[in-house]
């Protein structure tokens, strides 16, 4: 029982750290858009981020 505890603990400040490292990762995209579409193609970008065409767009209208 006290595993199980000690395991959802562990998973869940895994999740908070993965969620937080997410949000930079989409802060500094959102920041580099502008000068990645200067140079790349939405399907250039799409396939490199995974990022939809729609989050691309809204991306670098900022």
């Amino acid at each position: 029982m006290e595993e199980t505890r000690q395991r959802v603990r562990e998973i869940g400040a895994r999740r908070k750290r993965l969620r937080e490292e997410l949000t930079a990762a989409d802060s500094e995209l959102r920041d580099l858009m502008p000068a990645a579409r200067a140079v790349l193609t939405h399907e250039q970008i799409r396939s490199a981020t995974g990022l939809s065409i729609q989050t691309i767009r809204a991306y670098s209208s900022r």
